[in-house]
């Protein structure tokens, strides 16, 4: 890994900082805009449990990247447009089936009840939850990735960038007043409705969960 690259990806992993700090803000100094109270704060050692998950983040990224960078990663590659999309997709069907798993009941009680402890969480929840369910989760997105891949520096970072917004916008339990915020309040509430009622495994599209029954309403 070159240092452009990993100065590149602090690019990308303060940029979602950045988008967490804002739909925060957005939620607390914004009550017009908010779905539901947020429940997040009443959990203990929640930022020790998020800066665990940082860390986890960080170590899958670069265990993968070390194990099977030649299917992951090919800097000298032409970027397609298309190619982050494409990979989202791959990686949303691959997680409504890991999520689904994660409410069975053995898994549920011993990893993803972490996740579940917020009624109705907000952005900073997202990275609220067992160090097992993001080595998941990643997981499934990099084996998306090398169905693709290798990537080039460019789609490799969009991939990881949107990935990560996205899963923050799924849990920033805000209906913003834009026309162009249709999309985050779509996920908002999906995921909001996730926690509070169950179904609605899929992170990204509806159509898993239209599919298989499991859509909330």
């Amino acid at each position: 890994m070159t240092s452009d690259f990993l100065l590149r990806l602090l690019g990308v992993a303060l940029l979602v900082g950045l988008t967490i700090a804002l739909c925060q803000w957005a939620h607390h100094r914004l009550p017009q805009c908010r779905l539901a109270p947020g429940d997040g704060h009443r959990v203990r050692n929640r930022y020790r449990n998020v800066a665990a998950n940082i860390g986890t983040a960080l170590a899958v990224y670069a265990a993968g990247l070390a194990l099977f960078g030649d299917f992951l990663l090919d800097p000298g590659r032409p970027s397609r447009w298309w190619t982050p999309l494409a990979i989202l997709l791959a990686y949303d069907s691959g997680y409504y089936w890991v999520h689904r798993a994660l409410h069975w009941r053995p898994l549920m009680r011993h990893i993803h009840w972490v996740h579940h402890r917020m009624i109705h969480p907000t952005a900073v929840d997202s990275l609220y939850l067992h160090p097992a369910e993001t080595a998941m989760g990643l997981a499934v997105q990099l084996g998306a990735v090398a169905l693709f891949g290798p990537l080039g520096l460019g789609a490799f970072l969009a991939v990881s960038l949107l990935h990560a917004v996205i899963n923050v916008l799924d849990h920033a339990n805000l209906v913003l007043p834009w026309r162009l915020a249709w999309l985050s309040n779509h996920w908002s509430a999906r995921h909001d409705l996730h926690h509070s009622k169950g179904g609605n495994f899929a992170s990204i599209t509806p159509f898993w969960d239209w599919l298989f029954g499991t859509a909330a309403r």
